[in-house]
């Protein structure tokens, strides 16, 4: 096991990389909104971009080899519990015909001794010497024979071993043996996975959001800086219903950093339901399209009560997460407008001939525009427009030249008041470029808006505060969000030395009552029940290793 836990320490070590590589891809772009036009940081920024995808990547592949590692040894230790189980069962059968041999015997506490170590037994002694042995309350082997043990990953990949052709799941924790502790392995790689790709998917999408929210050098609305893996929806192979289910992320800033993954199950009359797995949280589905945790769903076809599919909103996205070929130009640093007070002359040039006081203020991106705002159809986006006070409290949008046909119009009231210009479609929700005006007009004043010039870097900047945000994630801020991560891998290390110390102490008596036991007699047979059921947990200190190596986490963030 020692190089899944090399691996899983790797892979840790390399999670406090991605929060130190995106932390730097965000100070550059704060350092590009301060010098938008400089190319040389224009480029930092685009190798930032493909460091921070890098590794994102690396962290999942390494954190996946451990998964893989403790998938094989799962089957591995499978594999020599059922030949021990054989061994135990060939045994029973030959005492029946040779009473409480001593060699016998002998073997026996060998080989319980032995499958003890792989998986918690109690051993229920026989008058002739043979044993039943049972695991969690399911029988692995009686006068009927072994059961064989298997081993099985679910759709969520979550892996499990049963026993018999019942198959009757053996309910092993992270204290059950070598078993045990693989399969903890298995799930707190998956689970640290699943977060990293979590944050993997909302770093992207946020980043991408935030590009469509500017323009380049030359003018055009900034498009996606990273290509983000899609959310997966697997249908449930019981389901009866002819529904079938997409998921797209509709809001980033709302998904869990868990990751999930979600069940989504379809009752009736209730309709939808959704339980993120790795919590238990439950979220209501509502809405048109019906969304959850901002994830927005598209349904076709009609679902049968009892219907069940899970929702995975960051497949692998941490291994899937790349960086998309830019140029320096495509850097969308700019403001989607530039307020100046005046009129725009043909030449370029602005000419302020207003008699009030009428000024703008700081634009923000809002997904609801202020209630007396002036709204702006997303078709005369990145156009020449112009604001026309028609008096001291109210006015009108159009084009750049001419205060007619109007657009838009729009009020002030005691606090001021805005124009908001939709956003194209990209997708993710609609969004406005909103800017508050206030002051006091009078009537034929002008403030002429005009796309963002190369000299702009306003949207680099909002760019730049998103690490900080406290509304960039479900958790708070991006930056929050590796921490907590950190912070919860922790507490696992944490309850994982408890779990050492206890372990190491009842292997310590186990070991003591097994070497105290010479010869044959009843009182032999009465210690198996016990010593049994507590030299298993030898095993588990593996797994509390493992769990220490999420410590490597906490000290790199």
């Amino acid at each position: 096991m020692s190089s899944s836990l090399t691996n899983i320490s790797n892979a840790l070590q390399n999670n406090g990389d991605v929060q130190s590589a995106v932390n730097q891809f965000f100070n550059d772009i704060s350092a590009l909104a301060a010098n938008p036009t400089s190319t040389a940081q224009r480029q930092t920024v685009i190798a930032d971009a493909g460091q921070a995808a890098g590794v994102f990547n690396t962290a999942s592949a390494q954190l996946g080899s451990v998964v893989t590692s403790a998938q094989t040894a799962v089957g591995t230790q499978v594999t020599s519990a059922n030949k021990l189980l054989a061994q135990l069962q060939q045994i029973n059968k030959t005492l029946v015909q040779q009473p409480n041999s001593p060699s016998l015997l002998d073997q026996q506490t060998a080989a319980l001794d032995s499958l003890s170590q792989i998986l918690p037994v109690s051993v229920i002694p026989q008058q002739n010497g043979s044993v039943l042995v049972t695991s969690g309350g399911t029988v692995l082997l009686d006068q009927g024979g072994a059961q064989t043990l298997s081993t099985s990953i679910s759709a969520s990949g979550i892996s499990t071993v049963s026993a018999g052709n019942g198959g009757a799941s053996l309910p092993l924790g992270a204290a059950d043996g070598a078993l045990g502790a693989q399969l903890a392995t298995i799930q707190a790689a998956q689970a640290a996975s699943q977060s990293v790709s979590a944050l993997a998917t909302v770093f992207g999408l946020t980043v991408n959001a935030a590009q469509a929210q500017g323009l380049t050098l030359a003018g055009k609305p900034g498009g996606a800086l990273f290509s983000v893996p899609s959310p997966q929806v697997t249908a449930g192979s019981a389901n009866t219903g002819t529904a079938t289910v997409t998921a797209s992320i509709a809001s980033p800033a709302s998904l869990p950093l868990d990751g999930g993954p979600f069940v989504l199950s379809y009752s009736g009359a209730s309709g939808w339901n959704a339980v993120d797995q790795a919590s238990g949280a439950n979220y209501p589905v509502s809405g048109t399209p019906p969304s959850f945790a901002g994830i927005a769903l598209a349904v076709s076809g009609t679902p049968a009560a009892g219907d069940k599919f899970v929702v995975n909103p960051a497949p692998n996205a941490a291994g899937g997460i790349s960086a998309r070929a830019v140029t320096s130009g495509d850097i969308a640093a700019a403001d989607p407008y530039v307020a100046s007070a005046g009129s725009l002359q043909t030449d370029g040039s602005i000419v302020n001939n207003n008699g009030g006081t009428a000024s703008a203020g700081a634009d923000t991106v809002v997904s609801t525009p202020s209630t007396n705002a002036a709204v702006v159809p997303a078709s005369y986006y990145g156009q020449n427009l112009q604001m026309n006070f028609t008096s001291s409290s109210s006015y009108t949008v159009s084009l750049a030249g001419s205060p007619t046909p109007a657009i838009a119009t729009g009020s002030l009231g005691a606090n001021g008041g805005n124009i908001a210009v939709t956003y194209p479609s990209t997708g993710g929700g609609t969004q406005y470029w909103q800017l508050p005006v206030s002051g006091t007009p009078v009537a034929g004043d002008v403030i002429s808006l005009t796309p963002g010039g190369s000299s702009s870097g306003s949207n680099a900047q909002r760019m730049a505060s998103l690490w900080t945000s406290s509304t960039g994630t479900a958790a708070g801020s991006l930056q929050n969000g590796f921490i907590g991560l950190a912070t919860q891998l922790g507490e696992n290390a944490s309850a994982a030395q408890n779990l050492a110390s206890a372990t190491a102490a009842q292997q310590t008596t186990a070991s003591t009552n097994l070497q105290n036991i010479t010869g044959v007699s009843s009182d032999q047979q009465g210690v198996l029940l016990t010593s049994y059921q507590q030299s298993y947990q030898a095993a588990a200190q593996a797994i509390s290793i493992a769990h220490s190596m999420f410590e490597s986490l906490v000290q790199a963030v």
